[in-house]
């Protein structure tokens, strides 16, 4: 269990229980020097508009449980709204935030293991129930003292996000823009819907300058933990690419559209320009499961010739693993994130060398 230093040698009165954080009224019910570093409890109140910064935890687990109004919340990507007698968990190593999206709201924040609850008590200036003025909470501290205690807050910051998106749809594509939304995509934070919009607006621009290739590539990468926020977008995408474009568009087309099998046909038909070997990479991506295919998808079987004899040792190599369903579709993606992974770095390797941004 990893508590931050001095944490239980601290009687809980030397530090105040009633607190003003983000101009939400917050009571430390239970700390970590009350269970031996078991847990801490934190109850709120709060008016419509109170939001935490997107943060990931390295040492505790959080749950979120509504007593009254309801709160909007997002981990992992994925978002969701907590009505009165619901709970969320948000776990560590998975970005989340939350926000009150009624009038007001009352909920619980468990912590386990305990201790993060100290930087509320450290960063928050003390409060009443009764109504004292809160002040406002440092963000610059609160990030510092999160940090020291093996949080991560992401500053929000759309004003950024729009700046670089208009750089690439209204100016010449920057390689420090396509670094700007890499960062956004790849980072543990959550990725916002205009970073979605910017490199889709950059995509309308590839027939122009094939340089915007980058932005298939990051929107495949963004696929893999927002799958379904990107399917939406890819029949437009195909469109605004069209055909007869050179190969590392192609490639970079094959890698974005390798990860949806729902727009199967679509993607085929917009990529017919690829070599025999990148265009069974494609299809082996955007087949359905298939145990006699197995062994067969690396590199492909575009690169030699089987004689029966292999077959045959293929086919008993199958016979005699005796794979349940489960089994199959577990080794099958495996294998196709090597593909994707392989294709992903033949893309970015082509659009490099190729793009004049």
């Amino acid at each position: 269990m990893s508590i931050p230093p001095g944490l239980l040698a601290r009687r809980t009165s030397e530090l105040p229980r009633q607190l003003w954080h983000l101009g939400g009224l917050m009571s430390i019910r239970v700390t970590a020097g009350d269970t031996d570093g078991a847990v801490s409890v934190v109850e709120q109140q709060a008016l419509r508009g109170y939001s935490t910064p997107p943060h990931v935890h390295s040492r505790e687990d959080e749950t979120l449980v509504v007593l009254a109004g309801e709160l909007e919340y997002t981990v992992g990507g994925r978002d969701g709204v907590l009505k009165a007698g619901e709970s969320a968990f948000l776990p560590r190593h998975k970005a989340h935030r939350f926000a009150v999206i009624s009038e007001r709201a009352h909920y619980l924040m468990l912590i386990t293991p305990g201790g993060f609850e100290e930087m509320f008590q450290v960063v928050n200036s003390p409060a009443s129930e009764d109504g004292d003025a809160h002040t406002p909470t440092d963000p610059g501290l609160m990030a510092a003292e999160s940090a020291s205690r093996g949080a991560t807050l992401f500053r929000d910051d759309p004003a950024e996000r729009a700046r670089q998106a208009e750089l690439l749809a209204a100016a010449p594509g920057t390689a420090e823009s396509y670094r700007y939304f890499a960062a956004q995509i790849a980072g543990p934070g959550p990725t916002f819907d205009d970073v979605i919009d910017g490199l889709v607006v950059a995509a309308h621009r590839i027939p122009s300058d094939p340089g915007h290739a980058r932005a298939l590539i990051l929107l495949g990468i963004l696929a893999e933990a927002s799958h379904d926020a990107v399917s939406p977008r890819l029949p437009e995408i195909l469109h605004a690419v069209g055909p007869d474009q050179p190969e590392s568009v192609l490639l970079a087309l094959a890698f974005l559209g390798a990860h949806f099998r729902e727009h199967a046909d679509a993607v085929l038909a917009a990529t017919t320009g690829l070599s025999d070997e990148d265009r069974q990479r494609l299809e082996r991506c955007l087949a359905d499961p298939d145990p006699d295919r197995i062994g067969r998808s690396w590199p492909t079987p575009a690169l030699w010739e089987l004689n029966e004899a292999e077959r045959e040792l293929d086919r008993r190599w199958r016979d005699e693993g005796r794979w349940d369903a489960a089994t199959v579709r577990a080794i099958w993606d495996a294998e196709t994130t090597s593909l994707l992974a392989f294709m992903g770095a033949k893309a970015d390797h082509h659009v490099e060398r190729n793009a004049r941004v």
